[in-house]
């Protein structure tokens, strides 16, 4: 039974901190999620870059 009430205790916990977090933060902050190489900037919809990946090192992207 007390594991019960301790896992109620955090759980509210958590969904007060998770509305806190909601209410203090702007609603016009953007979702950053990168979309291209850091590298040579080819698209690459969020997964390992072909071209980096692949390339000898005397030929890295700029």
């Amino acid at each position: 039974m007390v594991i019960i009430w301790i896992g109620i205790g955090i759980g509210i916990l958590l969904a007060a901190i998770l509305i806190k977090k909601i209410i203090t933060t702007s609603p016009r902050t953007p979702l950053k999620f990168g979309m291209r190489c850091n590298k040579c900037g080819y698209k690459t919809n969020g997964l390992k870059c072909p071209r980096c990946e692949n390339a000898p090192d005397h030929q890295r992207w700029k």
